[in-house]
């Protein structure tokens, strides 16, 4: 039985997929067998059989696990641009925890490591009254917070990595992603504060416009154990 791995953002738009995507290939790299799920994706845009498209799911099953039918990737591409709950209980389709639960495990049993990708921050509800935190208490899923960076992240930092560790949920640490180029005065002090926020489990920068997992950072990665 491998490992899954909850992906959280410190809020929605800090680019979950796409440190997920480079840190699924530097894993397949390293020769482990890594599986992406995206349980539930809102916001899809309709593909060519006019059902919804979950392109964040897509990308990832694209960056390391092209064999997988996308279906197996998300289990509830759903149209509506809001909280996952909102868009299942708008469309009538409204996720099933059980179902979600049981994806992880199967996902678990046949590859080494699981990363499950959320929508949002981690009190996102895929389900009226189930947040990803629940999902993550009930599996004892170990968390990965993406932390966007720009004006305003170390509020939300502090917020998300008290959060976890309040409700007694593994942290499997941060990484803090430049989404955007070029420089603002908070900019250089970002790293710092973000280490000091998470200790040992800052496990550092993807530059922006980066297409692999720095070393460091992939290296302070395997060493948590996670």
């Amino acid at each position: 039985m491998g490992k899954a791995i909850l992906i959280t953002g410190t809020d929605t738009g800090a680019v979950k997929t796409y440190v997920s995507c480079v840190l699924g290939r530097r894993l397949a790299r390293h020769g482990i067998s890594v599986r992406p799920l995206k349980p539930v994706e809102s916001g899809c845009l309709r593909g060519e059989d006019g059902r919804p498209h979950p392109a964040d799911a897509a990308a990832l099953r694209d960056a390391f696990a092209p064999a997988l039918p996308l279906s197996a990737v998300c289990l509830y591409p759903l149209s509506a641009p809001l909280s996952p709950h909102l868009a299942g209980r708008l469309e009538r389709t409204e996720p099933d925890p059980a179902r979600i639960r049981d994806a992880v495990a199967a996902a678990a049993s046949e590859a080494e490591v699981v990363l499950v990708e959320g929508a949002g921050g981690i009190l996102v509800e895929l389900a009226e009254g189930y947040s990803f935190a629940d999902l993550a208490r009930e599996l004892s899923l170990p968390v990965l917070v993406v932390a966007e960076d720009r004006l305003g992240v170390l509020n939300h930092l502090r917020l998300t990595w008290g959060f976890l560790a309040g409700a007694g949920l593994s942290r499997a640490g941060v990484i803090l992603n430049e989404r955007s180029p070029g420089a603002f005065p908070a900019r250089e002090f970002h790293e710092e504060e973000a280490r000091r926020i998470a200790g040992d489990r800052y496990l550092g920068k993807v530059p922006h416009g980066s297409t692999v997992l720095p070393e460091d950072l992939f290296r302070r990665f395997l060493a948590t154990g996670i």
